[in-house]
């Protein structure tokens, strides 16, 4: 009898716990950086520019008309360390480059290969989760985050199109949250059409080895509940520290303050793998990637081979309408959230 083929975004083994992974001097260092170095936009100003492009990425089963990106905005704010082998903070150095971040995902994948990605932190005061469910931006030979929006690598992940392209990669996410109220990692090992896991909280220094490009997982809400409902952010909203506390702002108008206490923070790492140094060299040398042309070339084909009516765009990567067809027509989103962490809904719906 055949057997099924795995779900395009299943994780090649479950997540693995790493108890206090970073030194004591290591966490001093990562959260100095943070402290000292801010302020620090939001994860989805990093990321998108329109409400299309977020629903591309996180699975949300509400598309409704009119969405604007404004209302999928929690407290997350992020700052990156390190980008493709480049330091941005000094202090990081000798940790992004340690072989205790590397080894694990090396293992994870039994590969014998593989180099620092990129390194960053994400932290958010008491908050609701409206994230659906995500999954981190994939890597094609010619096709990455330093060149191509997220929307677009959501999309050639989840459409299954571009496998003979990818690169593959792992995570090492180490978590802070001292709180027991909500605040867990809620993940879909099985693809998003089966049931989730969720890791709960309290997190100190909690590394999770992981395949994070493969594999839907999401925040979930934490801190005080009662403190949860904010004034609304926009994109330029910035978070910064404030002596034990974080503070932010919009311009000069502060909209919230939170103590330390009631914050969750991770800090991300990822790390590139290959099998064997044929794999390396068709990396580096760059003798088979990936264009834009050909990506959308390869997607519109797909688009009129199941037979779908559209205009095919003059310029596909910034046509709304055309983000929000390739969205459709590649939909994909978790069908169930933990009893213990539902999915919050923005007020706006």
């Amino acid at each position: 009898m055949a057997t099924a083929p795995a779900h395009p975004l299943t994780p090649v083994a479950p997540p693995e716990i790493i108890q206090d992974f970073y030194t004591p001097e290591e966490v001093d260092t990562l959260f100095g950086v943070v402290r000292r170095d801010g302020p620090w936009p939001l994860v989805l100003a990093h990321h998108f520019s329109s409400a299309e492009e977020y629903l591309a990425v996180s699975g949300a089963k509400d598309r409704r008309p009119g969405a604007r990106l404004s209302d999928f905005t929690a407290p997350v704010f992020r700052g990156y360390l390190a980008r493709e082998g480049a330091v941005l903070h000094e202090a990081v150095h000798d940790i992004y480059f340690s072989r205790r971040l590397l080894d694990p995902v090396l293992r994870l994948h039994n590969a014998r290969y593989g180099f620092a990605h990129h390194m960053l932190f994400n932290l958010c005061g008491p908050s609701h989760s409206f994230d659906a469910g995500h999954f981190d931006s994939g890597n094609w030979r010619g096709i990455s985050s330093v060149n191509a929006p997220t929307w677009l690598m959501s999309v050639m992940a989840k459409s299954g199109l571009f496998d003979a392209w990818e690169v593959r990669s792992g995570q090492v996410i180490t978590y802070f949250y001292d709180s027991g109220t909500d605040g867990g990692f809620t993940y879909w090992p099985q693809g998003p059409d089966k049931a989730p896991s969720r890791i709960p909280a309290p997190f100190h220094n909690t590394a999770v080895l992981s395949d994070n490009s493969r594999m839907y997982h999401r925040r979930e809400a934490g801190g005080p509940r009662d403190r949860r409902d904010l004034p609304a952010l926009t994109m330029g909203s910035l978070l910064s520290a404030d002596g034990e506390d974080w503070i932010v702002k919009d311009g000069d108008t502060q909209i919230t303050r939170f103590a330390h206490r009631d914050s969750r923070s991770l800090f991300h790492y990822t790390a590139l793998v290959f099998d064997d140094l044929a794999d390396v060299t068709r990396y580096l040398d760059h003798t088979d990637d990936l264009t834009f042309d050909q990506v959308f070339e390869i997607l519109i084909a797909d688009l009129k081979a199941r037979g779908v009516r559209f205009t095919t765009p003059s310029d596909p990567m910034n046509d709304r309408d055309f983000v929000a067809l390739l969205t459709d027509v590649h939909a994909m989103a978790p069908r169930g959230y933990p009893a213990e962490a539902p999915l919050d809904v923005p007020h706006a719906a």
